[in-house]
């Protein structure tokens, strides 16, 4: 690597090498070198933070994403990063820690600045620092030995005390088993699932019950916004007759696309596939020709507001549809995509865009707009009945199902309760908890209550709604633990823990002592990140 650093340093590759190597410093401490003093963002004792530090920052993280996700840094990951928001707390959390370092009188001492730097695998051949290596990155960079080192001297501050605070954190071994344990501790439950179909409302309900029922679940019978539109098609096909293909462009499409002629690996003769290309082009022409002659329609019944004149006149027949907001068109315009979502977009009479799908050319307008409504019970009686009859189901099943759960968590034997019954009583077997719980299906709620239950405390605190079923579960039998694994695994998952841990406390420390310094108004917030 450093060979090939040292044989094409001036070429454009090493450029990019040379370049993320001092990304890595100025990523997170570019932002403190040379403050310019125009419009202010903060004040963290007395000391102004610029709007042009906060663009340096941002542009750095930028620069960052960019080197990480290459082509794949989309619009819409970026925001999702939220790049100014990471940028501006970056700014107020380097400031912080550097002046709480200053308070504690933590200095990085020349031996130190330089024993970092010299170290740096980026500015070494054959591991020995070279300075040539160095001066060229940092020219490279429009960055002199001594800004770096201040960048430097900041960064190994900043790192002390961090790392002062993060000494702070230790686990226990009990912690560390515990949470073994979590991870690995398989468990049996004895469970009983209540069908909601199994169980009906005696009475049939009245035309009172139905009423106070649409009034109360009144949303979930709404009627969406319908529209009515008036379309004219333009076919490919009926184009695609009468386009005139030339012997040219037949061997221009073959030359192109041979890869669409290939049998067994070879390419077969352009005699053999003619007939093929003359139909695909006439296909293509056909298409082009038909959206021409769309997009005139739809300006000359747009300028002459001539719908219904115009199709009688080119002897086109008029068809209309309809269709919700929530709902695509179905039949002939199914494939229009994002259709139904223009539409609504539109006012009653207007002449919508030319919309194509891969044989035709639509032109439309649209007719009317039916306003979204709560239909009456007598629009809708035998949907608001089922509907009624299948939430009292569940309703009752659920109530029987809290029943047996506080009979078992009263001393009910569980066995002669499910007989009583006449119910099923199952066990899932050892498994590992998680959401998908063995022969009784998918369910995060469960999950959760699954890492609580045990011996002492056998039962949860709810019944579950799973996969049509009110389930009661009970705790029945716990795995041994593989004590050869867990010594195996002690010790990388004990320092795993150690260092959430330390994150967790100097996290901690920080937005305590932001929030100290900000109600001591020696930190002040002038501006919000999403103002910038």
């Amino acid at each position: 690597m450093l060979q090939l650093m040292r044989k094409h340093a001036r070429n454009w590759l090493m450029k990019v090498i040379l370049g993320i190597i001092i990304l890595v410093f100025v990523f997170y401490f570019g932002s403190m070198r040379g403050r310019q003093i125009t419009e202010t963002v903060a004040e963290i004792d007395g000391s102004l933070i610029a709007y042009a530090e906060f663009q340096r920052e941002y542009q750095n993280l930028l620069d960052f994403y960019r080197q990480q996700y290459d082509n794949n840094l989309t619009d819409d990951l970026l925001k999702k990063l939220n790049l100014k928001q990471q940028a501006f707390d970056r700014l107020i959390n380097q400031a912080v820690i550097l002046s709480k370092a200053d308070e504690l009188n933590l200095d990085i001492s020349d031996d130190e600045l330089k024993a970092s730097i010299l170290s740096y695998p980026a500015f070494q051949r054959n591991g020995i620092f070279d300075n040539n290596l160095y001066q060229r990155a940092l020219r490279y960079q429009k960055l002199t030995p001594e800004d770096f080192e201040a960048i430097q001297g900041r960064m190994l501050k900043i790192e002390k005390l961090e790392r002062l605070i993060k000494e702070s954190a230790k686990v226990s071994e009990k912690e560390v088993r515990d949470i073994y344990n979590i991870q690995n501790r398989k468990i049996n439950v004895s469970f009983i699932a209540i069908d909601t179909n199994s169980i009906k409302i005696k009475t049939e309900p009245s035309e009172e019950d139905l009423e106070r029922y649409l009034e109360e679940y009144s949303e979930e019978f709404r009627m969406p916004q319908r529209a009515k539109i008036e379309y004219i098609i333009f076919k490919g096909e009926s184009f695609a007759r009468i386009a005139d293909i030339s012997d040219e462009e037949i061997e221009e499409y073959y030359d192109y696309h041979e890869n669409e002629f290939e049998d067994n690996g070879k390419t077969k003769p352009l005699p053999e596939v003619k007939d093929r290309i003359v139909s695909r082009l006439r296909s293509i022409k056909g298409m082009d020709a038909a959206f021409k002659a769309a997009a005139k329609a739809h300006d000359t019944i747009y300028q002459e507001e001539n719908f219904e004149e115009y199709a009688e006149k080119h002897g086109f027949e008029i068809k209309t549809s309809e269709f919700s907001r929530d709902v695509s068109p179905t039949g002939q315009l199914s494939g229009l995509q994002d259709l139904s979502e223009y539409v609504f977009g539109l006012e009653k009479g207007d002449l919508g865009r030319v919309f194509s799908d891969k044989n035709n050319h639509y032109v439309f307008k649209l007719v009317s707009l039916k306003p979204s409504y709560i239909p009456r019970l007598g629009e809708i009686a035998e949907k608001i009945k089922k509907s009624y009859v299948k939430s009292a189901s569940i309703r009752l099943c659920k109530e029987k199902a809290e029943r047996i759960l506080d009979r078992l968590k009263t001393g009910t034997n569980m066995t002669k309760l499910s007989r009583d019954e006449g119910l099923k009583l199952s066990e899932t077997g050892l498994f590992l908890p998680g959401p998908d719980i063995p022969k009784i299906g998918f369910s995060p709620d469960l999950k959760e209550a699954l890492f609580k239950i045990s011996a002492k405390r056998p039962f949860p605190d709810n019944v579950f709604f799973i996969n049509g079923n009110y389930v009661v579960v009970k705790f029945k039998a716990e795995g041994k633990l593989n004590e050869r694994e867990w010594e195996t695994n002690k010790d990388p998952l004990k320092n795993y823990l150690l260092r959430l841990k330390e994150e967790q406390y100097f996290m901690s420390w920080l937005e305590g002592t932001k929030k100290n310094m900000a109600d001591r108004k020696r930190l002040k917030i002038l501006k919000k990140a999403e103002d910038l």
